[in-house]
């Protein structure tokens, strides 16, 4: 599963009376504001100063990176920028955030892409993400005689936007670009997890809307839940798993109570998980033409109360259909008698994409050959994986704008950004 973990440090307005006092909050509310959002690709376990995005989290450790992307640093002005924070030089090579240079002096060794990279790569990648759908758009009528296998025919549209866009592009995207060699691969490390770390400085103010780049899943034992769409529709509030994300707000008064807090997590998580377990077994019933209450309620090995409040949420959040003859499903559901039609269309796309990538990928780094990474003697490898997914993500805008598949952004569109997808949890492998 790919996950993104943000974390950013809080401003903190203080609060005085007279014109001095004031003059100095605002400095300091300046001086404390984030310069910088982090994310993880991949999966972490390390916590506290053995997790890179707390170490990034604090504002003079965002400054030193920011520096560390125009020029070297010594060791005397890392160590007087930090002096403030639990943070050492040792912990960010240890960490690997610096590297030490021939020159005894200290370089960036992660991906942090100033504004200037950001607007780069987003003006490079919107021709490339063209020039990639345009591939996909050259073989419509093989997707649309593949997809047409799909029983449910409303449905088809949803679900060829599931596969290419969020299954193929983005999950196999990632697998088949590593597999080239294009990018590089997730490290594994030390401390905890199999991740890469990357950075954005912020303040780049790019139009984001439509860039389906982004994917949710809840995995469960039988059907899994996921939802891709572009970032502006977080949180998904009618898509599953994201329709959970509350249960973290309703313990935020026990924080206060660590034992207590942690044990609550711990249960509320096993409850998360039997959800998405009752969810998925009636969705499947459901998809398999056990559709009335009756029949329900013989088939689905589920307590009646349990049954009554998963078939109430799906049809509330619109992934079941209630209607006079029983349920139907209202979002694309695969079960494991439409996995000839999802690997043809695995395969089909894989296909395109390779052949793309042969294509392109030399012209791209070409053209992306002066970022701050690459200055400071880091592999286009590792900006590949942001440069890949702004690519796809202006595909997957392309060929919805153009009718290829399901608009997400279309007016009326009830999953506002985003398109859910039911899955038998062996046919797909999300990343």
């Amino acid at each position: 599963m790919r996950i993104h973990f943000e974390w950013m440090v809080a401003s903190i307005l203080l609060l005085g009376s007279g014109h001095t006092v004031q003059a100095q909050s605002s400095a300091e509310n300046a001086a404390s504001k984030p310069l910088i959002s982090t994310s993880v690709t991949g999966f972490i376990k390390a916590s506290g100063l053995d997790d890179p995005q707390y170490v990034l989290s604090f504002v003079p450790v965002q400054r030193l990176m920011l520096e560390a992307t125009r020029r070297p640093l010594t060791r005397e002005e890392i160590q007087k920028a930090i002096q403030e924070t639990p943070v050492t030089l040792d912990r960010l090579l240890q960490l690997e955030l610096l590297r030490t240079n021939d020159k005894d002096t200290y370089r960036l060794n992660y991906l942090l892409l100033t504004v200037e990279d950001r607007r780069t790569i987003y003006r490079v990648s919107a021709r490339y993400g063209q020039s990639l759908a345009d591939a996909f758009r050259a073989h419509r009528a093989e997707f649309d005689e593949i997809v047409s296998r799909y029983p449910n025919a409303a449905l088809r549209p949803q679900l060829m936007f599931d596969l290419i866009a969020g299954a193929a592009l983005n999950w196999g995207g990632l697998d088949l670009t590593t597999e080239l060699g294009y990018r590089v691969q997730e490290p594994r490390h030390a401390t905890g997890g199999v991740y890469l770390v990357h950075s954005d400085e912020l303040g780049a103010q790019l139009d984001s809307t439509g860039l389906y780049l982004d994917s949710e899943t809840g995995p469960g034992s039988k059907m899994s839940f996921s939802t891709f769409g572009d970032g502006l529709s977080s949180p998904r509030l009618q898509g599953l798993p994201d329709v959970f994300d509350g249960l973290d707000s309703a313990i935020e008064d026990w924080r206060k109570l660590p034992d207590v807090y942690g044990a609550l997590r711990s249960e509320y998580l096993q409850l998360l998980l039997l959800a998405i377990d009752d969810a998925g077994q009636a969705m499947n019933a459901v998809a398999n033409g056990t559709d009335t209450d009756a029949t329900l309620a013989k088939t689905l090995p589920l307590p009646e109360g349990r049954r009554i409040a998963i078939l109430r949420l799906l049809t509330a959040i619109g992934y079941l259909r209630d209607t006079d003859h029983g349920y139907v499903v209202g979002v694309p559901a695969l079960t494991e008698r439409d996995k000839p039609l999802v690997d043809a269309t695995l395969k089909l796309s894989r296909d395109i994409m390779t052949d793309w990538l042969r294509q392109n990928y030399a012209p791209v780094k070409n053209e992306l050959s002066e970022l701050s990474p690459m200055r400071n003697g880091l592999p286009f490898s590792l900006v590949f994986s942001e440069v890949w997914h702004y690519e796809f993500g202006f595909a997957a805008k392309s060929l919805a704008e153009s009718g290829f598949y399901a608009n997400p952004r279309a007016p009326g569109n009830r999953y506002e950004g985003y398109v859910p997808l039911v899955w038998a949890s062996s046919l797909l492998k999300s990343d």
